[in-house]
């Protein structure tokens, strides 16, 4: 058994553009950057994780990622768009024998290791896992086993019930997971605002 965790990441100069209001680009950058490295960090740190790998389409982040001791996954050159990148990542780390991966988005500052072990114990009974945003729309955390069993749906607003829909078409266990932890994620002022009442 080899079990794997995603990080799917974009260029930092790139990333939290929904910010560009109230943040700098190097202010951004510093922010994907940190938030990246706490994600990485968390899931190198439990038990249930045996690897982690990061998939981007920039130098920046799989340079990092690899200081960090990170699988850097560049992007295939033809992808053409989140859910793309995502299933050609989980098609590459099936090969290197991964049996189920986590995937895990990139800015989630509340993120822990008993996050981690929540979602890894409901895969055991699953074959899906899907822990949302706090809007309940997107999807943060996506656990699957085997590694390619979904398509991935990330990159829409509605990415939830997207996976959720595919995965019942499937005939796929699925579960979901509240967690405070996974659902905050930092893409708007508001969200910014509240990292930093923190």
């Amino acid at each position: 058994m080899s079990r794997w965790a995603l990080v799917p990441i974009k260029g930092f100069d790139r990333g939290k553009s929904r910010l560009s209001e109230v943040l700098a680009p190097s202010e951004r950058a510093d922010l994907a950057r940190s938030l990246f490295e706490h994600v990485v960090r968390v899931l190198q740190k439990s038990t249930y994780i045996d690897a982690v790998a990061a998939v981007s389409d920039s130098v920046q982040p799989l340079e990092l990622a690899e200081r960090m001791g990170v699988l850097a996954l560049s992007d295939a050159d033809e992808s053409r768009g989140l859910a793309e990148v995502v299933d050609s990542a989980l098609q590459k780390l099936e090969e290197r024998g991964a049996t189920s991966v986590l995937i895990c988005m990139s800015d989630l500052p509340d993120l822990t290791t008993e996050d981690i072990t929540g979602v890894a114990q409901q895969l055991e009974r699953s074959d899906v896992v899907l822990v949302p945003d706090l809007a309940q729309r997107g999807t943060n955390v996506i656990a699957v086993k085997p590694a390619t069993v979904l398509p991935s749906c990330l990159g829409h607003d509605d990415s939830l019930q997207r996976h959720h829909e595919v995965a019942r078409r499937l005939g796929l266990v699925v579960s979901f997971q509240a967690s405070s932890g996974i659902g905050f994620d930092v893409d708007r002022p508001a969200d910014l605002d509240r990292l930093r009442r923190r």
